[in-house]
């Protein structure tokens, strides 16, 4: 059965799960948000959007996504198309969100549920957008991967000019506004979306926050771990490009520059 349904028609909060030939994990994902939407005391009150973007593909993810419906005051399936990219879906999810704030999580829930109410709680204390980060170290038991997470790091910093120690957590919220401009501007739309999303973001003056998550677990099949060596390789090429753009000035927005603290 659906949750009781919320006093106010306005969406407090919409999170949003790309979902690429996920037909496998989905259906339990959507399972245990449902059961936290119902549950959990604050998300109870609120009105809760909840957008499943899933490019075409020949897997059963769509039909999963569509048997959940009836678990949910409000559940949609968005289908942005041909299969271009991460970056993409989430762009395509976040251009038709409600919430006033947005955020998007990965559907192998690498990042525990239990994280959504604190990250949204933080955005009301006045973070224009507030990622998870993880302790690398401790996640990568493979020399090799660390020293490319290290690296990657570094050059990250310096192109962006954000420093955090992990920009590529696939657990992120945005507000209304920061979402409308840091995601009009994207144009990386593969696996380093979530780079120059943060770099757009800096550029604009968001607030940005940094919660890190302690309980993030690699998923065995996830999307941390698909196409890795090749994801840093193109990677590299995005980092220049990202530090072209911030260097030329088109990452900043006429309709962000409210002083912000």
């Amino acid at each position: 059965m659906r949750h009781s349904t919320v006093k106010s028609s306005q969406v407090n909060l919409t999170i949003i799960i790309p979902a690429l030939r996920e037909e496998k994990r989905i259906g339990k994902t959507l399972d245990q948000l449902a059961a936290l939407l119902r549950k959990d005391k604050t998300l109870a009150n609120m009105n809760v959007e909840v957008l499943v973007v899933s490019a075409n593909s020949t897997d059963k993810t769509h039909s999963v996504v569509l048997e959940k419906k009836s678990k949910f005051n409000n559940l949609r399936l968005l289908k942005p198309g041909a299969i271009v990219g991460k970056g993409r879906d989430v762009q395509f999810g976040m251009k038709r969100a409600k919430g006033d704030a947005v955020l998007f999580m990965d559907a192998d829930l690498a990042t525990p549920l239990r994280h959504v109410v604190p990250f949204y709680k933080t955005h009301q204390k006045g973070a224009d957008v507030v990622i998870a980060t993880r302790n690398l170290h401790k996640h990568h038991d493979n020399f090799f991967r660390r020293i490319l997470s290290n690296v990657g790091n570094a050059l990250f910093k310096i192109a962006s000019g954000v420093w955090v120690e992990d920009s590529q957590c696939g657990f992120k919220l945005f507000s209304k506004e920061a979402s409308k401009v840091c995601f009009s501007k994207l144009t990386i739309m593969g696996w380093g979306f979530d780079m120059e999303v943060l770099a757009i973001a800096k550029a604009n003056k968001f607030a940005i926050v940094t919660k890190r998550i302690n309980d993030w677990k690699a998923v065995p099949g996830g999307v941390f771990e698909v196409g890795f060596l090749m994801n840093a390789v193109k990677s590299l090429g995005e980092l220049t490009h990202i530090f072209i753009r911030r260097m030329r000035g088109a990452y900043s927005s006429n309709t962000s520059l409210r002083k912000r603290q």
